[in-house]
């Protein structure tokens, strides 16, 4: 018998058997024929080395037949699992295929909703502008700073559109905040064709009051002649103005609501 691993021909313990009996046959004649003793002995020695040889040669063939039977065994189980990873792969395939095709849909809708969302954010973002420019011209620097950044974001071609919609709702809640909000800033206006530095105190959109930082004069803005216009109320707004600031507790009922009444004798 022959055993067959890949193209090498392993031995079998019968070839073995057969090799020796062969030999032994081989070797009868001249032990038979020996002429002397010293004949026979050195005949039963290369016998002996023979056996010995064989012997370590099928040790060294079993070896190497348990070591090619492991290594086929480790290819076995190398091709089941490059077998099972093909079908997972197969599987993987069909689910990507699926995904990218969801992915496309909802790009293809992305993009109508690009082209009608987009002109309405732009046209909304317009109209808070001109809001702004026709408003009490309160915390103007901020509010500026506010469109030109949403301006910035929908100009910009690498911003999704959740991000342009959200500067703009973000613009379209501070203008909204601002006529809940009680504010004092120091800014310069300009009054009686002159700069003047104020403190000027915005009540919402209820009304946009200025105190000169000696608390000499005050003023309110007219948003009828979208001018300054000198008051005398100016105990009131201070007191308004510190309430603001939290020096002390007073109301705002005492501020002048109404189309400010110019002071005697001054300008507008």
């Amino acid at each position: 018998m022959e055993v067959k691993v890949g193209k090498k021909v392993l031995p079998s313990k019968l070839n073995l058997l057969c090799t020796t009996l062969l030999f032994g046959i081989l070797t009868v004649p001249q032990i038979s024929y020996a002429t002397s003793a010293g004949e026979v002995k050195d005949t039963s020695k290369k016998a002996i080395q023979i056996g010995i040889t064989s012997q370590h040669a099928h040790e060294s063939w079993v070896e190497e037949e348990h070591r090619l039977l492991e290594e086929i065994e480790d290819l076995e189980n190398l091709i089941d699992h490059i077998q099972w990873q093909q079908k997972k792969f197969a599987v993987y395939k069909d689910d990507l295929q699926k995904k990218i095709a969801e992915l496309n849909e909802k790009a293809k809708a992305m993009e109508t909703v690009n082209m009608q969302l987009l002109p309405i954010l732009e046209e909304n973002l317009e109209k808070i502008q001109a809001n702004i420019a026709e408003d009490i011209p309160g915390n103007l620097t901020e509010r500026h700073k506010s469109i030109h950044h949403a301006r910035m974001i929908l100009n910009d071609y690498d911003m999704g559109l959740l991000d342009k919609a959200r500067v703009v709702l973000d613009a379209v809640a501070r203008e909204v905040d601002l006529g809940h909000q009680v504010n004092v800033l120091e800014d310069e206006i300009e009054v009686e064709d002159q700069l003047r530095r104020v403190k000027m105190l915005q009540v919402g959109r209820v009304g946009l009051y200025a105190m000169t930082l000696d608390n000499s004069r005050a003023y309110q803005w007219n948003p009828a002649t979208s001018q300054w216009t000198i008051i005398d109320a100016a105990d009131s707004i201070r007191d308004a103005i510190d309430m603001a600031e939290g020096v002390r507790l007073v109301g705002l009922n005492k501020l002048p609501v109404t189309q400010p009444q110019q002071e005697k004798g001054a300008r507008q």
